[in-house]
């Protein structure tokens, strides 16, 4: 078992974000430049760029082996960067490229389940292998050109750098007690080179060894570059980095290069050279042994002095973007969930007080116009609050789409099968616990229209008049309050007969099956346990899946309906609220019982005129509105409430709809329109199937008492 080393926990949760950040960032150029099968440079100087930034993360943070893995994925990439057309078989870089990013969030997930800071350490040692023999291969291939080693991307070497003619080395001092001074280094390195067309560096191995922190406070950084680089705006680079004190630029005559070369191999520590040009912050150089003693007064200018560099480049930088039509870039900044879940929950309890106090029964009767004002403003901000903390909670749904583009693609290798994945609405946001609450059910769609929907032989396809290529459809829209997702496929579609039988078998069948109707056997497939899989294979055959889709869908008040049509395709139709605690509501009263239905699925209300009552075949209580008929559905005979409004005409109708279908219900009165707190119901009632007679929770009313709220989705389905 692996350790993290001390010191380190506190920027574990960093480490996993930018990882993690950047893992997607390389899966989705991956996929992208796979449909071309072919690397476009800027997205190999991409790659390379992910690549040497993980293996910097990762050394930093102690992670040795991945820190390894990438560096080789990154030498790799080098020879790609430096020999674009040395591809001449793009499929086995993709393939390998992928087993890294699948290692790498194996390896972190694990990490991430780490009790007491230990973690099981995975051995990458074929992998790393496979990578040392492509890039071995990618050299050779690079005809008359010269072999890059593991120390070419890296800028790494046992000597200190030559800075001889056409050269230009600086020697770095950081600020005193900033500790790390090797991994600062390190970061310098990474903030200059790409700026940099070759770069070399000493200490060499600043990355793995601390012991060389001495070294560099003793005697400096040094990092030499060519002459023909742009030699100002590097030195700016260099000069507001962070922790750095002062440099020096040394004259070419007299680099410590020059003065090691010959006894590169025993790596001599270089001596003191004479500088041709100091700058430092603000002192005017710091002597190996004598620096003078930086005062307060001076630390505070080096900090202004800093920020302003600082503020003028994000200046610089904007201007630019906004002068090539550029947008300006975002202040953005990452925040653990917990701490937003922790503000969401006190400004429910905010919205809750704010409706105890302004509904106090105390002050029913008074005329207090001062006190009326105060609580609109008050409900304003807190509704505003509420805006804001909701949409910090927005997240935009393509991270999640982007993983099942890779499954897409997995899957599409190992069962053999054409399709093409169409992505659209990926840009729709939702709360952030409902994208978490999504992954695994879409996941499981997708591989469901994979596996089952598209069809295996190609000419079945055709025989139907559909093309070659299958299509695997994946689209997300705001709808009402609520996002629609769907997944789609043109395969072979539902067979219902199929179904029947299976479910026949397995005994799932709760009446005759004459009495089932073509949408009823279909949504049969969500139930537990069922598969029409004869044999269990890696992705399905074992009945568990589908019920899935459906269990973490309803816990976020969703629905999921089935949409089939044998031959032609199947459709699944995901409704899942935007925000899943705080609702604007309709209050209504059902004797002394007080109901909440969310005013996103209210169409209407209405008193009913005696013209418009009407009864179908059945004797069913139905109303006529504006030429169409909608069924009414009693709330005090639903939930058996003793009320002495049961006339039509003495009541209230609320036009409700969802799912496209349209319902009246009938209650005592319309109370008023309220911002209400979802609370779940307690857990000892779950052995009732309360949602399932039409209540999705409650909330608590103004004076303390309890209303329930209505679930029209189950109400009308």
């Amino acid at each position: 078992m692996a350790k993290i080393e001390p010191g380190m926990e506190a920027m574990l949760d960093m480490y996993f974000y930018e990882t993690n950040s950047l893992l997607e960032q390389l899966d989705e150029i991956l996929l992208r430049t796979e449909q071309s099968n072919a690397f476009e440079s800027e997205d190999i100087k991409e790659i390379f760029r992910i690549m040497h930034t993980i293996k910097g993360s990762s050394a930093m943070m102690g992670f040795d082996n991945l820190s390894v893995l990438a560096h080789k994925a990154e030498d790799m990439f080098f020879v790609i960067r430096e020999n674009p057309d040395v591809i001449t078989d793009v499929s086995f870089v993709y393939d390998l490229v992928f087993q890294v990013s699948d290692s790498y969030k194996a390896q972190i997930e694990s990490i991430q389940d780490n009790v007491n800071g230990e973690y099981e350490q995975i051995n990458f040692d074929e992998l790393i292998d496979k990578l040392l023999k492509a890039k071995d291969k990618l050299s050779k291939e690079a005809s008359g050109e010269s072999t890059a080693d593991d120390s070419a991307s890296s800028g790494n070497n046992s000597a200190a750098p030559v800075g001889g003619d056409g050269k230009i080395t600086v020697r770095v001092f950081f600020e005193d007690g900033c500790q790390m001074e090797n991994l600062r280094a390190f970061l310098l390195v990474n903030t200059i080179r790409e700026e940099c067309s070759s770069l070399e560096y000493y200490p060499s191995d600043v990355e793995t060894n601390p012991e060389t922190s001495k070294e560099i406070i003793e005697n400096g950084f040094l990092v030499t570059f060519p002459a023909s680089d742009n030699k100002d705006y590097i030195l700016k680079l260099i000069e507001s980095a962070l922790n750095v004190q002062s440099y020096e630029v040394l004259s070419a005559a007299e680099t410590p290069a020059e003065k090691t070369e010959s006894s590169a191999a025993a790596e001599v520590p270089p001596e003191p050279a004479k500088p041709v040009e100091t700058v430092s912050k603000p002192v005017e150089s710091k002597p190996a042994a004598s620096a003078p003693a930086e005062t307060s007064a001076e630390k505070t200018q080096t900090a202004v002095e800093k920020t302003q560099t600082a503020v003028e480049k994000a200046q610089a930088a904007v201007a630019s973007a906004t002068a090539q039509g550029g947008s300006q870039k975002q202040n953005l900044i990452s925040v653990n969930l917990a701490k937003l879940d922790a503000l969401h929950d006190i400004v429910g309890e905010i919205i809750t007080t704010e409706s105890m106090v302004i509904s106090n029964p105390d002050l029913e009767g008074l005329e207090l116009e001062s006190f009326s004002k105060a609580a609109r403003d008050l409900r304003k901000l807190t509704g505003e609050l509420q805006d804001t903390v909701m949409s910090i909670r927005m997240v935009p749904l393509s991270g999640v789409f982007q993983k099942m583009n890779r499954i897409v693609r997995d899957m599409r290798k190992k069962l053999n099968k054409d399709v093409e994945f169409v992505m659209e609405g990926e840009d729709t946001e939702v709360d952030k616990s409902i994208v978490d609450s999504l992954q695994d059910p879409l996941m499981h769609l997708v591989r469901n229209c994979m596996d089952h929907g598209i069809e295996e032989n190609v000419q079945d396809r055709l025989d139907a008049g559909k093309p070659a290529k299958g299509t695997l459809k994946l689209t997300a829209q705001n709808s009402s309050g609520e996002v629609v997702i769907t997944v789609s496929d043109d395969g072979a579609g539902i067979d219902p007969e199929k179904i029947l039988v299976k479910a026949r078998k397995q005994g799932i069948l709760v009446k005759p099956e004459s009495e089932y109707t073509e949408k009823e056997i279909q949504n049969l497939i969500l139930l537990p346990g069922f598969s029409t899989n004869e044999q269990v294979t890696e992705f399905s055959g074992r009945g568990v899946g589908m019920d899935v889709v459906k269990a973490n869908v309803e816990k976020c008040n969703g629905t999921v309906v089935v949409d089939s049509k044998k031959g032609k395709g199947t459709t699944f139709i995901i409704k899942i609220p935007l925000t899943l605690a705080i609702i604007d509501g309709m209050e209504i009263s059902v004797g002394d019982i007080v109901f909440t239905v969310p005013i996103s699925t209210i169409n209407e209300s209405f008193k009913v005129e005696p013209e418009q009552i009407l009864r179908d075949t059945d004797g069913n209580e139905m109303i006529m509105l504006r030429g169409i008929c909608y069924p009414i559905l009693r709330l005090h005979e639903k939930f058996c409430i003793n009320t002495d409004v049961t006339d039509l005409k003495e009541g209230i109708l609320l036009l409700v709809e969802t799912n496209n279908k349209c319902m009246c219900i009938f209650a005592d009165k319309l109370i008023g329109e309220q911002q209400v707190v979802v609370k779940p119901f307690p857990k000892y009632l779950a052995r009732y199937d309360i949602k399932g007679e039409g209540l999705s929770g409650c909330t608590i009313m103004g004076d303390g008492s309890i209303s329930l709220i209505i679930d029209t989705n189950t109400l009308i389905g």
